[in-house]
């Protein structure tokens, strides 16, 4: 009876202390990771979104870039992190589960904590504006002898992408990889580049420029913002899509408590009528993710993208 007298009374400190936990938290600046370089899609959709996150956190949000092997290292380092809810990471999911299945990997975004998604993304197919006019030609050139195509790293979720889609078509491409999506549509913009698959969200500013040209998005439906370019159902093809979002996720086991709070703020920031206007002008496609949602997504992905190891590992 003592022993389970002590258990309760551990028990109820534990869940005060969790609660406390919350109620004081943030009581310092929250740091956000991006896995990618500055000046790409997840740069650009992190600082949009910070200023208003700071607004409803009641902190400073503070974006560090930790670029590298396409978000490894980034990752290996969050597993490990306290799980406090000062530090937490965005990139676009499912890069990480990609990264997994390429081989040997220090860390597992089953154990991370989902927050919150905001938006989502589709892969296109881009070239400078002076080549192809349409998928058609490309396609034809590209079966020719084999072109030069920018990927924004190894784990991305364009390499992923990219692979299947050239593989779909029957095509070869010589790769040249990317930290980051920035560099790819610059080298395209460039004419070093033969073409490149991003995010549409990279490339909008240079497509706006008229510097870029979008030939094809691989999505199962077509993209608010540029409507014109056609999806692979335009052009008889079947392809398997993989979901794209930008969110953000804890370290494993952070408290419940915690991710309310940050999952809050997130929400009422994606909800802020300035940053939907700069969703718009930048041409971000806005889709809500709660923290169950996004965790539903984190499970549901795995057995899509373990149908492509054999692709990932080439």
């Amino acid at each position: 009876m003592r022993t389970l007298r002590l258990l309760g009374i551990v028990l109820t400190a534990g869940l005060l202390a969790s609660g406390a936990y919350g109620a004081d938290f943030p009581a310092k600046p929250v740091k956000l990771i991006v896995t990618a370089a500055a000046g790409g899609g997840e740069d650009t959709e992190a600082r949009a979104i910070a200023p208003f996150v700071e607004k409803h956190l009641g902190q400073s949000v503070v974006i560090e870039n930790q670029p590298g092997a396409g978000g490894k290292i980034a990752f290996e380092k969050f597993q490990k992190l306290e799980p406090d809810g000062y530090t937490v990471i965005t990139y676009t999911f499912p890069k990480s589960v990609i990264i997994e299945y390429q081989g040997k990997a220090g860390f597992r975004t089953r154990d991370f904590t989902p927050i919150f998604a905001w938006s989502r993304s589709s892969q296109l197919l881009v070239v400078n504006s002076e080549s192809w006019r349409t998928f058609d030609e490309f396609l034809k050139a590209a079966r020719a002898k084999p072109l030069a195509g920018g990927l924004s790293g190894r784990g991305s979720t364009t390499d992923l992408m990219g692979r299947i889609a050239l593989d779909d078509f029957g095509i070869k491409a010589n790769w040249v990889p990317y930290e980051g999506s920035a560099g790819s549509v610059a080298a395209l913009a460039g004419k070093h580049l033969d073409f490149t698959i991003c995010l549409a969200t990279s490339a909008v500013n240079l497509i706006r420029a008229g510097r870029l040209r979008p030939l094809l998005l691989f999505s199962d439906k077509r993209d608010p913002y540029i409507p014109d370019v056609p999806i692979p159902a335009d052009l008889g093809q079947k392809m398997t899509f993989i979901p794209t979002l930008r969110g953000v996720e804890a370290p494993p086991k952070t408290p419940a408590a915690v991710i309310k709070v940050l999952e809050d703020a997130f929400t009422k920031a994606a909800a802020e009528p300035a940053f939907i206007e700069t969703a718009k002008k930048r041409q971000i496609v806005l889709q809500p993710v709660s923290s169950k949602e996004f965790a539903q997504a984190v499970a549901d992905v795995y057995p899509r993208i373990a149908r492509f190891q054999d692709v990932l590992k080439q």
